[in-house]
């Protein structure tokens, strides 16, 4: 009983811990936010895959809520009507999932959230682009990277990324999360792209939606994958240093 109840105490102590890190974080701005005029993603971005590794789903997504929320009253102005939480928190619950051996439910949550994007009034399918080399136009899926991440999360190597977190060599944990977060991030970007399509894009002239999905086609891969650069130097030494406590049980597998 009483290991019990000081396990408990030692795992709201951590959730309390690092809402007030990730609160720190959220006020933080970095890139703009195409289309927002003002608006910046901020640097709690570098950290939701890391959450959903260390605290799991459920614990990872409550202290996202929690910290965005004190954000807000902080000074933090919301965005997308006070959900702003959403992008992170499924972030943190896919990865959350996938470490804790629920990688079945994963793969639901991002086919329903490409599903829900792809056939969202508002969003976008196709993107027409010119070519580097400038001589005419060619047509592009909008999502080729969210589809390139539901591969790798279908793919058997999706299955070993709980255990590479796990192993020794620091070169395995690096390759791991920079997999896991690649994953989270993306299930994130869907999620900021239906509340960016439901509550920003009915404002605008269809000529501004075209040009915005046309400039957000070019910049979401560099920003995709820079949060996965930077998540990955901050993220690994703390997994290594944290994964042999109590707070952390990586499963990994279907």
């Amino acid at each position: 009983m009483g290991s019990r109840l000081e396990n408990r105490t030692r795992s709201l102590t951590l959730i309390a811990t690092l809402a007030v890190v990730y609160t720190v974080l959220r006020v933080i701005p970095t890139f703009p936010m195409v289309g927002v005029p003002g608006s910046r993603f901020t640097s709690s971005d570098f950290v939701a895959s890391l959450y959903g590794v260390i605290l799991g789903a459920y614990s990872g997504a409550f202290c996202i809520v929690l910290g965005t929320f004190i954000a807000f009253l902080l000074g933090r102005p919301p965005v997308f009507l006070g959900l702003d939480f959403l992008p992170a928190v499924v972030n943190a619950f896919v990865v959350g999932l996938i470490v804790r051996g629920r990688r079945g439910y994963a793969i639901l949550i991002y086919l329903l959230l490409l599903a829900a994007f792809l056939g969202h009034p508002y969003g976008a399918t196709l993107v027409r682009i010119t070519p580097f080399w400038g001589h005419g136009s060619l047509t592009f899926p909008f999502v080729w990277l969210h589809i390139i991440g539901l591969v790798l999360l279908l793919s058997p190597a999706g299955l070993r990324l709980g255990r590479l977190i796990a192993c020794h060599p620091i070169r395995l944990n690096a390759a791991g999360f920079s997999l896991l977060s690649l994953v989270g991030t993306l299930a994130q970007h869907l999620t900021g792209n239906l509340l960016y399509a439901s509550i920003i894009l009915p404002m605008l002239s269809e000529e501004a939606r075209a040009a915005s999905w046309a400039l957000i086609f070019w910049l979401y891969p560099v920003e995709r994958i820079t949060i996965v650069v930077l998540s990955t130097i901050a993220g690994v030494p703390i997994i290594r240093a944290v994964r042999s406590s109590s707070f952390v049980h990586i499963k990994g597998g279907f």
